[in-house]
């Protein structure tokens, strides 16, 4: 499938890219945003754990335990919002130099470009959130009206984040490109196989203990440029390496 290939050839185009050395500078912004979501966690869990002795409490200590647990939620929740808007800027800039890289094409940056991408982020994923929550309701109310399909809510849940954070990951791209925001929408529902893939690999990233917060959102920036680059474009072909037989002799 094409849509797997162009994948493949992201990922390669990442690996290459890092093992020159180039571009490891943007994993910083994400670096931030990982202490502070875990500095977050730890101040709450200190906090719950001062209130430990609710539990023996008939009643209250079930209350206080299900309070936190909807702070932590609220709290990946917004992790997940500060990835998609405040690191958006950086995600651009890497996106764009990342494009360069292995198309050749130059792109330029000003002042009033950071800004936009920044107010274009925040709008695009406050559709993306909408539109989300829309749809995990929507598959609620259906999986509560057909009995025994309670199995497939992990599986559609994921599919359901998976397709809207690959649409905004594409956004950078799309944006770079001169698509509006309607036809950046046009593109993730006529792309929905590329939205998926993305927005899975993203997750599966986000996932791994510790690191995966730091590097996720940096990882699925590069696949989905190189991806995107190479669906609509023609990567440029690789520096040839300097053999023996080209060199001049004094």
């Amino acid at each position: 499938m094409k849509v797997i290939e162009n994948h493949i050839y992201g990922i390669k185009a990442t690996v290459e890219t890092l093992a020159k050395g180039k571009l490891w500078v943007y994993f910083v912004p994400g670096l931030a945003v990982g202490l502070m979501f875990f500095s977050m966690l730890s101040v709450t869990g200190t906090i719950e754990g001062t209130m430990s002795w609710t539990k023996n409490i008939w009643g209250l200590g079930a209350i206080i335990g299900w309070l936190f647990d909807f702070i932590e939620i609220m709290l990946f929740w917004i992790i997940q919002f500060v990835v998609l808007t405040l690191l958006s800027p950086f995600n651009s800039f890497l996106s764009e130099k990342f494009d360069s890289e292995i198309s050749g094409r130059e792109f330029k940056t000003s002042f009033i470009q950071i800004l936009n991408d920044l107010l274009r982020a925040i709008f695009v994923a406050f559709i993306a959130i909408v539109l989300e929550i829309t749809c995990l309701l929507g598959w609620f109310m259906l999986s509560f009206i057909l009995p025994g399909s309670d199995y497939l809510d992990p599986i559609m849940y994921f599919l359901i984040g998976a397709f809207f954070f690959g649409f905004a990951f594409y956004d950078y791209s799309l944006e770079r490109h001169g698509v509006s925001t309607l036809g950046s929408i046009g593109f993730s529902f006529s792309k929905m196989s590329y939205m998926l893939v993305t927005g899975s690999i993203f997750q599966l990233i986000f996932m791994i203990p510790y690191i995966g917060l730091f590097i996720a959102p940096v990882l699925a920036t590069f696949i989905s440029t190189g991806a995107y680059v190479k669906l609509t474009h023609h990567p440029k072909a690789p520096e040839p390496a300097p053999s023996a037989s080209t060199e001049t002799l004094d």
